[in-house]
């Protein structure tokens, strides 16, 4: 199958969305892992069937916890 031949002006705007796209993907690779690897640091860190409210940066967070290492993590409006 043959391209259809394009511009200069084509080919340099292709060329710098590409250039976007790549640095987009290289951030959310570099996200994705930080975040799987938070979630390890976090189930290694809580007890076990837990529930309590966490303090962090004056923002409130309910933070529950299974036997399985489950977890979920509210933001609250009040305590």
């Amino acid at each position: 199958m043959s391209a259809p031949a394009m511009t200069i002006e084509q080919r340099v705007t292709v060329s710098l969305a590409l250039q976007r796209y790549l640095r987009a993907v290289e951030r959310f690779e570099a996200a994705s892992n930080e975040f799987n690897e938070s979630c390890q640091t976090i189930r290694q860190a809580l007890p076990r069937e837990s529930r309590f409210v966490a303090n962090i940066m004056h923002q409130h967070y309910l933070v529950t916890s299974d036997n399985e290492g489950n977890f979920e993590v509210e933001s609250v409006d009040t305590v």
